[in-house]
């Protein structure tokens, strides 16, 4: 969807003015909407258009840099980052010298560089519901005139987003061509972006199914909401008109909710649609997998056997040999694997869902406190203090309840995946539904991670802070809280927490120690922030910096290495310098950060210069 055409409700602002990075807990779904459909970060109201901030001081634009980011749902563009950054790393390996845990296993096997190809689809199936959006009959833009239109012109972004992105892939691959010095008939089909683009378009359309057909994705961890009725009594939202409340569905064109339940399908039909797409690709991957022999092996459902497996068999018969990777007798991203592959952008899907649900609490949360703030005009400073206390506790307990939820369940899925993997190794390479299912838990569960530390954890400390406020306007005699107490000599102090905080005295190691541990920390988390960052919100365009870069230096003669043999730009750039030092897998992993550094800064550059590729 074009961000130009996005229309969110404008964030609420408290009446005592929060940091920055705590006002706007309404922009989850806009700033993923922007991020899924053009890769473009979100833009707060407040802050500085891009015209303006290129006459701003450096410091200040680069300050303006790390709002703008603090307005996003911080965990998925870092998670985003990370994987493309370790994809860099891995795929920049020395051949034979790669480092171990970053070296690809040749067909059973599971390490950290097979967890970042299904991050990705993780990733887009997370972005998926807050992507794309469809007003129901009870929302005040519903139109049921022009709603079939809505649907039409999703499918056809949709589709065309998916072309975009595999047409990326097969110019990369017509690049390889290029690279080996062969003719067109060993054409690659497949390949890493054209499988995103067909993965995102099966659980897309399954989405869109989900809005047309069943009830729309609000809470769907929740047992209740399966069994809740469509009908307008089961929903919360009321149509508005200015400030004053209409009660559910008035103002509704009439025969609007008639319409909307006569398109319903029945409740068994309704409930268990989102599980159809998981369970038939597991049941036709099962079947397909323990069904076929290949000619000349011994037995059906050979997995461990590369050569036997029911992957080769359909590579075989749809690519041939000539059309797949390095000419094997599979293909890594071939057809088989991408049914279990779909697996991994619906676990996303899932828990997008309830990224959903979370945006949807904490704006009627926030919604609620606003109402009661504008009606209690009386109250003093301590009530509003209170007040907002209360309601930074329950915005706390609300990104806590999905936190625990997220990481709980990535916990189950790892260890799903590795029980059954007693029976269905992992392999990469074929994409076993095993694989699929830890790979999906270790995505989750880093997410989870990356949400506490950079989404929830401000929520912690601002209301740590709201809480020592509380304390030290109680304990100073019932004055301002913005009332600030001079020590005897003369200086002033900050307010702290409680009466006796101020009398802790520190020795002078002590408080060099706590100074130099808290810049660090700062300095780490705005880092990871502008790093991880940058490489996400250009995360394509990363990807294929890195592998035009790598195919041209294999294109250009380096010399001769010690052997006499003739070697390229990048084996001669290894070899003089991390590759001369006798120190094993090391020397090749110092040589891939180095080469993904350079991308880290080529992506930190066009951040800061807000140039998005947009897809």
């Amino acid at each position: 969807m074009d961000p130009a055409s996005q229309k969110e409700d404008s964030p609420v602002v408290h009446e005592r003015q929060q940091p920055q990075h705590q006002t706007d807990d309404l922009t989850i779904i806009r700033s993923h909407a922007q991020n899924e459909e053009s890769n473009f970060p979100s833009k707060d109201d407040s802050l500085a258009t891009p015209d303006a901030l290129a006459t701003l001081p450096v410091r200040t634009r680069l300050s303006n840099r790390l709002k703008l980011s603090s307005n996003r749902l911080l965990s998925l563009d870092l998670l985003r980052g990370l994987a493309i950054l370790l994809m860099i790393t891995c795929n920049a390996q020395a051949g034979d010298r790669a480092f171990f845990i970053l070296e690809h296993p040749d067909w059973i096997g599971f390490t950290i560089a097979d967890t970042i190809f299904p991050s990705f689809l993780f990733i887009s199936g997370v972005a998926l519901p807050l992507a794309i959006r469809v007003p129901t009959p009870l929302e005040p833009g519903y139109n049921p005139k022009t709603i079939h239109s809505v649907y039409k012109s999703h499918i056809f972004k949709i589709l065309k987003r998916s072309l975009i992105i595999m047409a990326l892939g097969y110019i990369l691959n017509l690049y390889g061509l290029v690279q080996l010095h062969v003719g067109a008939d060993q054409f690659r089909w497949p390949g890493v972006l054209q499988r995103i683009g067909f993965c995102y378009l099966v659980v897309a359309y399954m989405h869109l199914l989900v809005l047309y057909r069943g009830v729309p994705p609000v809470r769907p961890t929740s047992f209740s909401y399966l069994f809740r009725s469509p009908s307008p009594s089961s929903h919360n939202s009321a149509a508005t008109h200015g400030d004053v409340k209409k009660p559910i569905g008035e103002g509704l064109k009439d025969g609007a909710v008639a319409q909307e339940d006569d398109h319903q399908w029945p409740w068994l039909l309704r409930v268990s649609l989102p599980f159809w797409l998981p369970i038939s690709c597991l049941l036709v991957w099962l079947i397909c997998t323990y069904s076929v022999q290949v000619e000349g092996c011994p037995e059906r459902g050979m997995v461990r056997v590369a050569e036997c497996s029911a992957q080769a068999y359909f590579d075989l018969k749809i690519f041939g040999t000539a059309h797949t990777y390095r000419h094997l007798n599979f293909d890594p991203e071939g057809s088989l694997s991408s049914l279990t592959s779909i697996l991994n952008v619906w676990f996303g899907w899932y828990i997008g869902c309830t990224v959903r649900t979370l945006n949807a609490q904490v704006k009627q949360l926030t919604s609620d406190f606003k109402e009661h703030r504008a009606a209690s005009t009386n109250e003093g400073e301590e009530e509003l203090l209170k007040d907002e206390i209360l309601e930074q506790e329950m915005l706390t307990r609300i990104y806590m309840s999905h936190l625990g939820q997220w990481f709980w369940w990535g916990v189950l899925w790892m260890f799903t995946g590795w029980v059954f993997s007693m029976g269905l190794p992992l392999s990469k390479p074929s994409w076993t539904a095993t694989y699929a299912v830890l790979a999906a838990g270790v995505s989750q569960t880093v997410l989870s991670i990356l949400f506490y530390k950079f989404d929830a954890m401000p929520k912690i400390k601002h209301l740590d802070q709201l809480h020592a406020e509380h304390q030290a306007f109680i304990h100073q005699g019932q004055r301002s809280r913005h009332y600030v107490p001079r020590s005897p000599q003369g200086s002033l102090e900050q307010p702290s927490v409680g009466a006796h905080t101020r009398d802790r005295k520190y020795s002078r190691i002590l408080g060099l120690y706590y100074k130099f541990d808290h810049l660090m920390r700062h300095l780490f988390r705005r880092s990871i922030i502008v790093v991880l960052g940058s490489m996400g919100r250009n995360a394509i365009l990363m990807y294929m910096c890195s592998e035009l870069v790598q195919g041209t230096c294999s294109l250009i003669p380096g010399g001769t290495d010690s052997s006499g043999e003739s070697t390229d730009l990048c084996s001669a750039a290894f070899d003089h310098t991390w590759g001369a030092l006798e120190i094993g897998g090391w020397s090749s992993l110092f040589y891939s950060l180095g080469f993904s550094a350079i991308h880290v800064l080529i992506a930190i550059w066009l951040d800061y210069k807000q140039w998005y590729f947009k897809v």
